[in-house]
């Protein structure tokens, strides 16, 4: 009798077994083959990430060249780090200083070579003025703004106001103008053009080391995007921290075509009120195969390069 019940039981739970291998079967076709489904993508299914090529790695404090994406939130600030050389892009919301400030002193940072500030919108420049008047910049880069475009909030004149009594050299961003540093270079692609919309006058920088490039949109939209394939700027690029937060305004998929990165980051806020980023992103990344972070999800995102192949490292 025994064997008669062990018998009973094995049938159903090979036809259940077959249903259940032919749901997952249809729900992973679904999923990769139909975004416009509603389904989940790969990345939210699994809570950070589409599966790649990157190899995800521990701490490497060794690394010659670093990109911190840091976690300021729904706000940008990134750095970049390679042998005695500093580069900060951005500088958070106004409440950003303490963490940018812990995150300097814990690499022991007292002089960045250049400070970008991609836009005069508070997420990004919120906390400059704090990084000018606590530690040394050699170089500013901002955009330069006309009397249609020109920002008027207090953030930015806070950033003027200390601008003004600033040392060092400030740049206006040009498109073509390429910085060298003792072991790497970086390139200016845009802005091309005065326009009316502050997120399209986003600096974006294509920094390059060795073998491997990294580009850094701001908040640059689709405008922006155009104009500089247009150009025919080189954007390819190993990795690109997206526009805008993920937002669909920027990252179309003709310009990730042209970048053609292996990883993208995204930087935005816990539960942002802005919904960012947008699943028409999440979804398009997965459908190009581009593997990607989010520092709501993952913290800091830290991307090394040995100047051959990339690896990234998060906080969480």
């Amino acid at each position: 009798m025994a064997s008669r019940k062990n018998g009973n039981r094995k049938r159903p739970l090979k036809i259940t077994g077959a249903l259940a291998a032919v749901i997952v079967l249809v729900l992973s076709l679904l999923i990769t083959f139909v975004p416009e489904a509603g389904l989940p993508s790969w990345s939210e299914l699994f809570g950070a990430a589409s599966s790649g090529d990157i190899s995800e790695v521990g701490t490497q404090e060794g690394s010659p060249f670093s990109v911190y994406y840091l976690d300021v939130g729904q706000a940008d600030c990134e750095l970049i780090l390679c042998g005695d050389s500093a580069v900060l892009i951005d500088a958070g919301d106004v409440d950003a200083f303490p963490t940018i400030d812990a995150f300097l002193k814990a690499k022991e940072i007292k002089t960045v070579q250049y400070f970008i500030l991609t836009h005069a919108h508070a997420d990004h420049i919120g906390s400059a003025d704090e990084v000018l008047e606590n530690y040394t910049a050699e170089n500013v880069i901002l955009p330069k703004y006309t009397e249609e475009n020109m920002p008027t909030s207090t953030v930015y004149e806070d950033l003027l106001t200390t601008l003004s009594d600033f040392n060092g050299r400030i740049i206006a961003a040009a498109p073509g103008n390429t910085y060298e540093l003792p072991e790497f270079r970086f390139t200016v692609l845009a802005p091309n053009a005065d326009y009316k919309e502050l997120n399209d006058t986003s600096v974006v920088i294509r920094a390059v080391y060795g073998e491997t490039a990294f580009l850094f949109q701001g908040d640059a939209e689709k405008k922006s995007e155009q104009a500089i394939l247009d150009l025919g700027l080189d954007v390819r690029a190993d990795v690109i921290k997206l526009g805008h937060h993920g937002s669909t305004t920027s990252s179309t998929e003709t310009y990730l075509q042209a970048v053609s990165p292996k990883f993208a980051v995204i930087s935005c806020g816990e539960n942002n009120s802005y919904n960012f980023p947008s699943q028409t992103i999440l979804k398009r990344l997965d459908s190009m195969g581009i593997d990607y972070r989010r520092t709501d999800l993952n913290g800091t995102i830290t991307v090394h390069s040995d100047g051959h192949e990339i690896s990234v490292e998060t906080e969480r």
